[in-house]
């Protein structure tokens, strides 16, 4: 079954928090709805919605990871993730290793949406006026955020207007993928393409994947990576993720609840921890993507 791609309108502020992540040079667009081990129980929704997926098989409306390369049966998958979870190195690997076909960063795509000329820019400098721009018409961060930062609405207009351009650019970035992947007519084990984006769920944009996968891991995990792989301090990476928590909600009951519903509901297909190595990582993707459960 094949995903219909419609616009959807987007509901909450976290679109901005991206925005801001990917115009700051201290924290880039890695936050994300990671760290739910210690507060989210998923053995029991993960094992209602395989429940379903059963019943739904017995009625003949499973759906599969499909490899025909004479249809055009790929397969769009979502992974979000928290700041140190190792999103990126498990997407990397699932294309590089693991055969899947290619890997869409929306922090990449994001940052052309926001380039002097752009369209998106000018649809934001008509909404927060010419202050907000430097001398050579690029947007000024420190200018923008002093708008934003304490204005909830404010970043939500800022949202609605950024957004909608980011999901473009993906859909278009799909697209072609689809078509030079159909031209080389190239066997790849997976025929997935993979859209690595931190916010994700809060987009709403479910109706463009068939599946959502959440990368997380264990605080202290997260932190000895961020030590370890960007050079930050133990204080500087704390920080950061404590920061990123507390702007997604992350421990608070709401939002706990919500990340339990959205996996009893199928928007999340499925949550892998990542505290061991990388070959232990490959594993677990591996097994992942031959598992139609983790899927919708």
């Amino acid at each position: 079954m094949r995903t219909t791609i419609s616009n959807s309108k987007l509901k909450s502020a976290a679109g901005l928090l991206a925005y801001l992540l990917v115009l700051s040079k201290t924290a880039p667009l890695h936050s994300a709805v990671a760290f739910y081990s210690h507060t989210t129980s998923r053995t029991s929704p993960l094992t209602l919605r395989q429940s379903r997926r059963q019943e739904r098989h017995h009625r003949g409306r499973v759906f599969s990871v499909q490899t025909d390369m004479t249809d055009d049966t790929v397969k769009i998958l979502g992974v979000c993730g928290g700041i140190g979870s190792g999103k990126s190195t498990a997407c990397k690997l699932m294309v590089d290793v693991l055969g899947c076909v290619d890997r869409i960063d929306a922090d990449l795509l994001a940052h052309d949406v926001y380039e002097p000329g752009s369209q998106s820019l000018k649809d934001i400098v008509a909404e927060f006026g010419d202050d907000i721009l430097t001398t050579d018409n690029a947007i000024d961060r420190k200018k923008l955020g002093s708008i934003v930062f304490g204005d909830s609405n404010a970043m939500l207009r800022l949202e609605q207007i950024v957004w909608p351009h980011v999901r473009t650019k993906i859909e278009d970035k799909i697209g072609t993928i689809k078509e030079q992947h159909q031209k080389e007519n190239e066997s790849r084990t997976n025929n997935i393409i993979i859209v690595e984006a931190a916010l994700l769920r809060e987009t709403n944009w479910h109706d463009l994947l068939d599946g959502l996968w959440v990368i997380q891991s264990s605080p202290h995990v997260a932190v000895q990576r961020l030590k370890d792989n960007r050079g930050l301090t133990e204080e500087e990476a704390l920080t950061r993720i404590n920061a990123q928590q507390k702007r997604r909600g992350i421990g608070k009951p709401d939002e706990t609840a919500t990340f339990t519903r959205d996996i009893e509901n199928g928007v999340i297909t499925a949550v892998i921890t990542n505290d061991g190595t990388l070959a232990d990582l490959q594993t677990v993707l591996d097994e992942h993507l031959k598992n139609p459960s983790s899927f919708k």
